[in-house]
């Protein structure tokens, strides 16, 4: 057997379809979409030396709206435009690693950012990094910015413009144990959405089979984008205890995420915790399938929000896995608006009934492997449904003097085709 394996590929599709059902949380003004991507994604990874290697990663995506409204009006006024639908290839991954460079691999190009709870990133970057493995210490440090080189290769893209400088530590000297640290600072080329700094430490790990957990906690210090001084602060628990030797293998989640939000927008500190924006929040509970664990629906950034969970888990045949989770949201402090939610209804407009009571959510999640007893032909399925709590309202009546009523609920549902 040769020492180095020089070639190596793959292919294949996460074709996904997507139902969004009234995410301005009123149905008096539609803006339902269907949405479907079908892809094909292909990587290549060539090591010419012991201590050389390149990866190549593309991805060939048609969107096709099956449903959708071309001229929405948001609940803050403004408008917002269908975005045209096209063929797309995307240059997903393409870099350069040299190993074993003293004790440092370094990495030039395009890579895949993904720490381990994709709470902090999940996204590809251009830039350097530069690797250290020490003892049982793992060290990243790099340069990077998003879309630094253009990938799309169909059409024209705009060009990152936020510098990341990350340095990440893990210490892998527990069993079944990893403690991680880390300092991120994003810099605004262009100063219209602040420079943040975004220090946190976490632990996480699968102890046993049957528990597995991750608790972290984290402070964002630097400057917004109004130039306010950042100090708010996070920390996110959540633990998951299987019991395999009863039927159907059931697990139970819970959890608690909070993140701050600013008492006082009046004076010259922003005490909002933000996450980096890179991150996509997602991860796997008792089954198989990935999917947005502060909700499939809501889906928002850990900022100004108590964010309960519990979820059951159950294996319902070899291949077969269901999650049901449950989710409860509360401001920290009240505010219009959720930062980066996949609703985009406006909160408290009716000032004589402000409410801290954001709503709650069931997600029903499914995952299926080995399909037909193909290998790798697997389905997931994520559904979110959202419950808009006191602090939503729907105007209705003058628009000069509205008067408010119970915001109506939301949905969403992503099916993905696995091969």
């Amino acid at each position: 057997m040769p020492t180095v394996l020089k070639f190596q590929y793959a292919y294949g599709t996460d074709t996904e379809i997507i139902y969004v059902k009234n995410p301005n949380l009123n149905t008096d003004v539609p803006d339902d979409f269907i949405l479907a991507a079908p892809n094909i994604f292909g990587i290549i990874t060539y090591r010419p030396t012991g201590w050389s290697e390149m990866t190549l990663e593309m991805t060939l995506e048609r969107q096709i709206a099956i449903k959708e409204e071309p001229v929405a009006t948001l609940p803050d006024g403004s408008i917002q435009y269908a975005e045209k639908k096209r063929w797309s290839l995307f240059v997903d991954q393409a870099y350069l690693m040299f190993k074993d460079l003293g004790p440092f691999d370094v990495t030039a190009g395009r890579r895949n950012f993904e720490d381990a709870l994709r709470w902090l990133y999940d996204v590809p970057l251009d830039g350097l990094i530069v690797n250290n493995k020490l003892g049982n210490f793992y060290t990243e440090a790099s340069v990077t910015r998003e879309n630094w080189v253009v990938g799309e290769l169909f059409y024209a893209e705009p060009r990152g413009k936020i510098n990341n400088y990350i340095l990440y530590t893990t210490y892998r000297g527990i069993e079944d144990h990893k403690l991680g640290a880390y300092i991120i600072k994003q810099d605004d080329t262009k100063d219209l959405e602040g420079d943040p700094l975004f220090l946190g430490v976490r632990a996480y790990g699968r102890p046993t089979d049957k528990f597995n957990y991750r608790s972290q906690i984290a402070l964002t210090r630097g400057r917004d984008d109004e130039n306010l001084d950042l100090k708010g602060w996070a920390f996110d628990v959540l633990g998951t205890y299987r019991f395999p030797s009863i039927r159907l293998q059931p697990g139970i989640t819970l959890g608690y995420a909070f993140g701050s939000g600013d008492s006082n927008p009046d004076d010259n500190i922003n005490n909002e915790f933000w996450q980096t924006g890179l991150q996509s929040n997602e991860g796997i509970f008792g089954g198989v399938t990935q999917f947005k664990y502060y909700g499939e629906m809501l889906d928002p950034d850990l900022t100004n929000l108590n964010i309960y969970t519990a979820g059951v888990s159950f294996r319902l045949a070899i291949n077969a896995f269901v999650d049901l989770v449950y989710h409860h949201y509360r401001l920290d402090e009240f505010a219009e608006e959720l930062r980066n939610s996949g609703v985009t209804a406006l909160m408290n407009q009716d000032e004589t009934k402000l409410s801290k009571e954001v709503g709650s959510e069931i997600d029903i999640i499914l995952g299926f492997r080995s399909i037909f007893g193909v290998r790798k032909l697997g389905l997931d399925i994520r559904a979110g449904w959202f419950r808009p709590g006191k602090a939503f309202q729907v105007p209705m009546g003058d628009p000069e003097e509205p008067t408010y009523r119970k915001a109506d609920d939301a949905f969403s549902v992503r099916a993905v085709l696995i091969y």
